[in-house]
This record gives structure tokens, C-alpha cells and sequence, in this order.
């Protein structure tokens, strides 16, 4: 069975989506998502791996600085 996924936000090459009743962050840095239950879990792994990428030159030079 395929799940919808829907991007709910993405910035500087990390991605928070909802597929079906789960939450997954990915981003560059991680080989695996990380997939939430809650949506304020996945919130705050989302922004704690913007931090994260944001602070990697070369992850920010590979996107431009973006």
C-alpha cells in the first residue's frame, strides 16, 4: 500500500513531510529519515537539523549557501 506524502516544510536541505498518520525528517546529513508519531517531535527534530545543516559549511556550500 503507498502513502501520500505531503512536504510541510523544507529549508536548507532538510524536509519535514506527513506520510499518512507518521511524520519523517531527512535532510543530506542523515542516510536514514527520521520518522515521528507526534508532529512537535518531528517539529523540533526538524528545526534542530536546520540548525545542524546550517552550521555545516560544506553542506551549505554544496546548496549554494542557501
Amino acid at each position: 500500500m503507498t502513502t501520500d506524502a505531503r512536504i510541510l516544510h523544507a529549508r536548507s536541505g532538510v524536509v519535514l513531510e506527513q506520510r499518512g498518520e507518521d511524520y519523517a525528517v531527512s535532510s543530506l546529513r542523515l542516510s536514514e529519515p527520521l520518522t515521528f508519531t507526534d508532529v512537535s517531535e518531528a517539529q523540533l527534530a526538524f528545526d534542530k537539523e536546520v540548525t545542524a545543516s546550517e552550521q555545516d559549511p560544506e553542506l551549505m556550500s554544496r546548496l549554494g549557501g542557501a
